[in-house]
C-alpha cells in the first residue's frame, strides 16, 4: 500500500447527518428542560431559537447555500450556549452521543475500512466543519475514537469555564488547512485520499492524488466528482476496502 493518508469529511461521510442541526436541537431541549421552572426567561429563548432552527430546516430544503447555512447554524448555537459552564456543555454532548439513533447514523461501511488501514500504519484524520468534541464523542461511544490520529474540526472557546462560541474557520479553508496539515506532518498529498461528499470537499479533491466519494453522496454529485476529479466511487464496503488497500 502506497497511500500514506487517509482524510475524511464528517457530515454526510462517516456521518449521516449533513449538517449539526440535530445536536443543537438536542441540547436546547435539554437545556430549556434544567431552566423550568427557575428560569423562565431563558426558557422562552431557547424555544424561539428552536423555531428559528425549523424555519432554517425549511430554508435548506429549499435549497439555501450550505455555506450560508453553516453561519446560521453556528450563530443559533452561540445563542444557545454562550455562558453555559463546560462542564454542562461536555455533559449534554456526551448524553447526545450515547442515544442509540444518533449511533444509527455512524456510517460503518465507510468507518471500518478506514480504521482498518489506520491499523496497519496508515496516518487517518478528519477534516470538518462540524463540532470537534461532538464528532469525537459520538466515535468513542461507537468503538472508533482511536481510529484517527488527528481531528480538525471546529471548536468551542470557553471563558472562565464558560462556553463562549464556536470557531468557524473550517467549511471555507478545507483545501488549505488540508494542505497544512499534510506539510506538518509531512506527508504527500498525492499519496493522500480524501473522502467527501458535497460540493465543500472539491477544493480538497483537487490537491490530493486519491480523491473518494461518500456512499451518501447524492447520485448527480457522484458523477461530477468522478468526471471532473477523477473520484474514486465505491459501490460497497469491499470496494472501498481493497480500494484503500491498493492504492
Amino acid at each position: 500500500m502506497t497511500c500514506s493518508a487517509i482524510i475524511c469529511d464528517w457530515n454526510g461521510t462517516l456521518y449521516k447527518d449533513i449538517d449539526e442541526e440535530a445536536i443543537v436541537k438536542a441540547i436546547i431541549v435539554d437545556l430549556a428542560k434544567s431552566y423550568i421552572p427557575s428560569h423562565p426567561c431563558k426558557f422562552v429563548h431557547l424555544l424561539k431559537i428552536k423555531k428559528e432552527l425549523e424555519t432554517l430546516r425549511r430554508k435548506r430544503n429549499q435549497g439555501l447555500e450550505n455555506g450560508r447555512l453553516v453561519e446560521i447554524l453556528q450563530s443559533d448555537s452561540e445563542k444557545i450556549i454562550k455562558g453555559v459552564p463546560m462542564s454542562s456543555v461536555r455533559r449534554l454532548v456526551e448524553k447526545y452521543s450515547n442515544r442509540r439513533d444518533v449511533q444509527a447514523k455512524v456510517v460503518l461501511k465507510a468507518l471500518r475500512p478506514v480504521a482498518e488501514c489506520h491499523r496497519s500504519g496508515t496516518t487517518t484524520g478528519i477534516l470538518s466543519a462540524g463540532y470537534s468534541y461532538g464528532i469525537q464523542m459520538i466515535l468513542k461511544s461507537a468503538g472508533y475514537l482511536d481510529c484517527f490520529d488527528f481531528y480538525k474540526a471546529n471548536i468551542l472557546t470557553e471563558t472562565g469555564d464558560k462556553a463562549v462560541g464556536f470557531t468557524l474557520s473550517i467549511y471555507k479553508n478545507k483545501a488549505e488547512l488540508l494542505l497544512n496539515i499534510l506539510k506538518d506532518r509531512n506527508l504527500d498529498p498525492q499519496k493522500t485520499a480524501y473522502l467527501g461528499d458535497a460540493m465543500e470537499d472539491v477544493g480538497c479533491f483537487e490537491v490530493v492524488g486519491h480523491p473518494i466519494v461518500s456512499f451518501l453522496t447524492p447520485e448527480v454529485l457522484k458523477q461530477k466528482f468522478a468526471q471532473e476529479y477523477r473520484a474514486f466511487i465505491p459501490e460497497d464496503e469491499s470496494d472501498l476496502a481493497r480500494y484503500l488497500k491498493n492504492i
